[in-house]
C-alpha cells in the first residue's frame, strides 16, 4: 500500500503545474483505499507479482476517485470527505475533464498489467459506473422502480469496481476459474454490504465523519435501502407527508420546507426499524462474502484473513 500511495503522488508530476496542483489536491483526502487493498490481498491469495498488482490497485483507486469527481459534478455536491469538491472549488468543466484525465490515467495502469482479461474487465467496468450514475439521474424522484431498480443501481454505481477489484487480483494472480468465481461472489458481495451501509450512514452518521451533509440522498430524489424499506412498510407515505412532498412539490418548494421536508423523513426512517433491517441486509451480504472465500481451498495464508476483516471494517464503519 505504500508503494500504491507512492504512485499516486506521481500522477501528472510530469505535466504543467496548474494540473499537478488540481491532482495533488484530489489524492491528498484518500478515502479508506479499500479497493487498491482488495486488489493487493486478492493477488496474495494466489501468485503475487509485484509489478502487475500494484498498478492494478493504483488504477483501481484512480477509477474510484475519477467517478467520484465526475459524481460530485453530476450531484453538485460541496463536499466530499470533509473537504470541498472540485466542482466546489473550479467548475464543472475543471471537474468534467479532472475527471476524464484520471480515467485515462487509470487506463494506462491497467494497460501496463499486459492483461487483456484485466482490460476488457476495467473496460466493461467503466461502462457499468456510468451506466449507474445514468440511472440515478434518470430515477431521481421517480420511485416506482422500488428495490428492484436500487439493486441495479448498487450492483453498477458500487459492487462493480469492488469485484473487479477482487477479480483482477486473481486473474492476474493466475488464480483457477472455480476460484475467480469465489473472488467474483466476494467482491459483488462485499461492494454491496458497503453501498448499504454507506445509504445508512447518508440517513443517520455525524456528517462530521461521513464528510458530506446528511440526507444529500434524499434532498437528490435518490431513495436508499432504508426508505425504500420505510415506505414499503408504510405505502401512505407514497401519497402524503414529507416524501411525496420532496417529491412532488420539488420545483416549488422553497429551500426551508425542503429542509424541513427531509429532517421530518429523517425522523420517520430514524425512528422506524428500517435501519436495523438495512444492517440486517448487510450482515447477510457480509456472510456472503465469508462464504464466497471459504470455498476457495489454498494453504494457510495472512491475505485470506486480512479480506476477511475488510468485511468487518465494511459493516462496522462510521464513515
Amino acid at each position: 500500500m505504500a508503494e500504491v500511495e507512492r504512485r499516486l503522488r506521481t500522477i501528472g508530476e510530469d505535466d504543467f503545474p496548474w494540473l499537478d496542483e488540481l491532482l495533488r489536491y484530489i489524492l491528498a483526502t484518500p478515502g479508506k483505499r479499500a479497493r487498491p487493498a482488495v486488489t493487493l490481498l486478492a493477488g496474495h491469495l494466489f501468485d503475487f507479482d509485484p509489478d502487475v498488482h500494484i498498478s492494478m490497485a493504483v488504477a483501481v483507486e484512480l477509477l474510484h476517485t475519477a467517478s467520484l469527481v465526475h459524481d460530485d459534478s453530476v450531484d453538485k455536491a460541496p463536499l466530499r470527505r470533509g473537504v470541498a469538491t472540485i466542482t466546489a472549488r473550479h467548475g464543472d468543466a475543471v471537474a468534467l475533464l479532472l475527471g476524464d484525465y484520471l480515467f485515462a490515467s487509470s487506463a494506462e495502469m491497467v494497460c501496463a498489467t499486459n492483461n487483456v482479461r484485466v482490460i476488457t474487465l476495467f473496460s466493461r467496468t467503466l461502462r457499468l459506473l456510468a451506466d449507474g450514475e445514468l440511472r440515478e439521474i434518470q430515477q431521481a424522484f421517480d420511485w416506482t422502480g422500488g428495490l428492484e431498480e436500487y439493486w441495479a443501481r448498487v450492483e453498477r454505481k458500487t459492487a462493480s469496481l469492488f469485484t473487479t477489484a477482487a477479480v483482477s487480483g486473481a486473474v492476474l494472480g493466475a488464480a483457477t476459474e472455480t476460484e475467480i468465481d469465489a473472488v467474483t461472489e466476494y467482491g459483488m458481495s462485499l461492494g454491496t454490504a458497503f453501498q448499504v451501509v454507506d445509504d445508512i450512514l447518508d440517513l443517520q452518521g455525524d456528517a462530521s465523519e461521513v464528510g458530506k451533509p446528511i440526507g444529500s440522498d434524499l434532498r437528490g430524489g435518490i431513495l436508499t435501502l432504508p426508505a425504500l424499506l420505510y415506505l414499503g412498510d408504510h405505502p401512505e407515505l407514497n401519497e402524503k407527508g414529507p416524501f411525496a412532498r420532496l417529491r412532488d412539490e420539488r420545483e416549488t418548494m422553497t429551500e426551508p420546507d425542503r429542509e424541513q421536508c427531509v429532517d421530518e423523513a429523517l425522523h420517520l426512517i430514524r425512528d422506524s426499524d428500517a435501519v436495523e433491517n438495512s444492517y440486517a441486509v448487510a450482515n447477510r451480504l457480509a456472510d456472503r462474502a465469508r462464504q464466497a472465500l471459504g470455498k476457495i481451498n489454498r494453504p494457510a495464508n495472512p491475505a485470506l484473513q486480512s479480506l476477511m476483516d475488510i468485511i468487518d471494517f465494511v459493516v462496522q464503519r462510521h464513515s
